[in-house]
């Protein structure tokens, strides 16, 4: 009998073993199938606009057929592996059966001839930091007229004003998520194909490949000493030496996909998170810091204000102000009313900050009071990205435009219409900038 209560006590804690077991790996199985569906929808967006589909009710029908799916849980089925069917749909462009693969590239259209604003400006000085052509698209502007008040009323552009970029960089197998300049030579840029590639600028080649991440790489900053991080999908940061392309160290902590790096000083970087989670790093250890918690979704972009703080933007419509030494958040900006996609800080100010969103608009803050200053767009294209250039302007990218920015008049001074989406942007110098698209990189003048 006591043998038998013995063998009975073993029995009931393996039972109980096992269903922790179990009750984790249903857990796990339902976060892995919540990323797999916001990968979906992630995905599912960037055809939309990469396609630029007029009738996307195909799209939208197989799109709610795998929403619905999401409802039924895994339950008993555990281990079941979920097929999402190829998407085709009816379009204009079509093959000989009436149909197009959207996984194929779509066919390059003429650009037609971009919307220009003409600006009339007063005969300042332009800002010492504008050079090359800068200079010469501001006595441009300024030749336009003499007023001091700035009339920024749309009119017809020049004929044959249409803008092409001057190089390609093909090598990705899947859309561009991010573009970092290191120089005026080189720069990484990262993918959906789940690698990050080094760039020579003048010769168009791709020095190297950088492998390693298990899913989509949507993040890098630059470190010090040769290095740079980059943040996956597959919830880790890696850190890489960029001349031997190896992967110096793995970072994990995020429950989910990292989604935004920023460097806070030399020693010191920060991670965002769909977790909702910001995370503080030291370069030379594996666990994090500490961790900043008050968003209510993903963050998508972080900006260093100095060594010791730093402005979030969030899919939650909020931008928020952080004290690192404290921990906390001093100041929540409202004001979009779509998700924030990006943040650049205007040159080396101590409290001016760009967004841009899913709200179509882009707008300036003044982060010591929260303020909106300025709001920037016709609400004619979400935007995806926004970089400051130099003193008095910025580029930003959505759709199928990228547009130039002077702040002071709130005008957009020069517009590039093209062929492909652009999900990324960065500035090379005062005369060139790259964008990102689906597989392709293109080098622009300004």
């Amino acid at each position: 009998a006591k043998k038998a209560e013995r063998r009975g006590e073993g029995a009931a804690v393996k039972v109980k073993a096992a269903r922790e077991v179990a009750v984790n790996d249903i857990e796990r199985s339902k976060l892995e199938l919540d990323e797999a569906y916001a990968q979906a929808d992630e995905a599912w967006d960037f055809l939309r606009r990469v396609k630029g589909m007029k009738n996307s009710h195909n799209v939208e029908d197989r799109r709610q057929k795998v929403l619905e799916a999401k409802d039924e849980r895994i339950g008993e089925h555990l281990g079941t592996i979920l097929e999402i069917p190829k998407v085709i749909h009816t379009s204009s462009e079509t093959t000989g059966s009436g149909t197009i693969d959207v996984n194929s590239p779509p066919k390059r259209h003429k650009c037609d001839k971009p919307e220009v604003i003409h600006v009339r400006l007063s005969r300042s000085k332009p800002p010492d930091r504008v050079g090359g052509r800068f200079h010469k698209m501001w006595d441009d502007v300024s030749s336009m007229g003499l007023q001091s008040k700035i009339d920024a009323t749309p009119q017809n552009s020049k004929k044959g004003s249409t803008f092409e970029p001057i190089k390609k960089f093909q090598g990705h197998s899947a859309p561009v998520t991010q573009i970092l300049v290191i120089n005026q030579n080189r720069f990484l840029s990262s993918s959906w194909d789940k690698t990050i590639r080094l760039w020579d600028i003048d010769g168009g080649e791709c020095l190297r490949v950088f492998q390693g991440h298990g899913d989509w790489v949507h993040s890098l900053c630059m470190g010090s000493n040769g290095h740079f991080f980059s943040g996956s999908d597959d919830r880790t940061i890696k850190m890489w030496n960029l001349e031997s392309a190896d992967c110096v160290r793995t970072f994990r902590g995020h429950s989910s996909f990292v989604k935004s790096l920023a460097l806070l000083n030399s020693n010191h970087f920060l991670s965002g998170s769909r977790d909702r989670t910001i995370k503080l790093w030291m370069v030379g250890l594996d666990d994090c810091l500490s961790t900043f918690e008050g968003h209510a979704d993903i963050i998508s972009s972080i900006v260093p204000f100095g060594r010791n703080r730093f402005v979030s933007g969030s899919h939650d419509k909020t931008m928020k102000f952080w004290d690192v030494s404290s921990r906390s958040c001093l100041r929540t900006m409202y004001g979009h009313t779509g998700s924030v996609k990006s943040l650049t800080r205007v040159g080396d100010s101590e409290h001016l900050v760009i967004s841009g969103s899913d709200d179509r608009t882009i707008r300036l803050w003044d982060v010591s009071t929260g303020e909106c200053l300025r709001e920037f767009g016709s609400r004619a294209a979400i935007v995806f990205s926004v970089t400051f250039i130099c003193e008095g302007f910025f580029i930003s990218c959505g759709g199928g435009k990228i547009q130039l920015w002077h702040m002071p008049s709130g005008s957009c001074v020069q517009s590039y219409d093209t062929p492909r989406i652009s999900l990324a942007v960065a500035c090379v110098d005062d005369e060139r900038f790259i964008t990102g698209s689906d597989r392709m990189l293109h080098m622009w003048e300004f």
